[in-house]
């Protein structure tokens, strides 16, 4: 049984679509109820009736997996504990990961949904000018990006929950194996000649439609809290072993 935590923008898609390829494995993604698998926003469970649901499953013999639930990693890391899940931080570089919300962000944003946007103007809005930072459209699309992947992360990485890096995962067939328990005998498609990548938020359309955001700043000096000392996207970056 397992739980791989991501705030999204990190390849679950696809790692979700191989899961799905084998054998016994059941798999949600981006979902918050395991039993029936809608999206989000749809009939959620609690964190604890989640991993409980995982659990039942689990006894009935099959191999709970879920990807991309968006709970608190506060609440779901304890509950995953209490009925013996693995729970993990799934990311990626916070550059990409990153770049993958602003994208996200653009587009919405552009074809007229406003959550993102209003998003934006209650959490970047108040902080870009005191950084030196113009509150342009793009600098505040990227700005919520930074804060809504980076903190989520750092939240996570907080709780002593350990760290699926996903570029080693889906380039590693041992490590994808190890943190996924796949048997030895199952064939995994995508290491063995049918490589994987379903895109879903890197449409280049709305990015072409906008100025570039003042992106080195940003990830320079937006500061990050999860009740502690600020951080930076870079800060963060170098905590998780990427290179700068």
């Amino acid at each position: 049984m397992i739980v791989a935590e991501s705030i999204g923008f990190s390849a679950t898609h696809t790692i979700s679509s191989i899961l799905r390829d084998l054998p016994g494995y059941r798999v949600t993604h981006g979902s918050q109820n395991f039993e029936t698998a809608g999206p989000m926003g749809t009939l959620a469970q609690s964190p604890e009736a989640f991993a409980a649901s995982m659990a039942a499953v689990g006894q009935q013999g099959a191999r709970p997996v879920a990807l991309h639930t968006n709970f608190d990693p506060r609440r779901m890391f304890p509950a995953c504990r209490g009925q013996g899940i693995r729970y993990s931080l799934l990311l990626r570089r916070p550059e990409a990961q990153v770049e993958s919300c602003y994208a996200w962000a653009v587009n919405k944003t552009l074809s007229g949904d406003d959550g993102a946007f209003l998003s934006a103007l209650k959490t970047a809005l108040p902080v870009l000018p005191k950084i030196g930072i113009r509150a342009s459209l793009p600098n505040l699309l990227y700005a919520y990006a930074v804060n809504h992947v980076c903190l989520f992360n750092l939240v996570a990485l907080d709780t002593g929950a350990p760290v699926l890096k996903m570029e080693e995962l889906l380039a590693d067939e041992a490590q994808f194996r190890a943190a996924f328990d796949v048997p030895e005998d199952a064939e995994l498609a995508h290491f063995s000649g049918e490589a994987r990548h379903l895109a879903s938020h890197r449409s280049k359309d709305g990015l072409e439609a906008l100025a570039d955001p003042e992106r080195e700043a940003i990830r320079a000096q937006y500061p990050l809290s999860a009740g502690g000392p600020a951080v930076t996207m870079v800060q963060l970056g170098a905590r998780l072993g990427y290179a700068a």
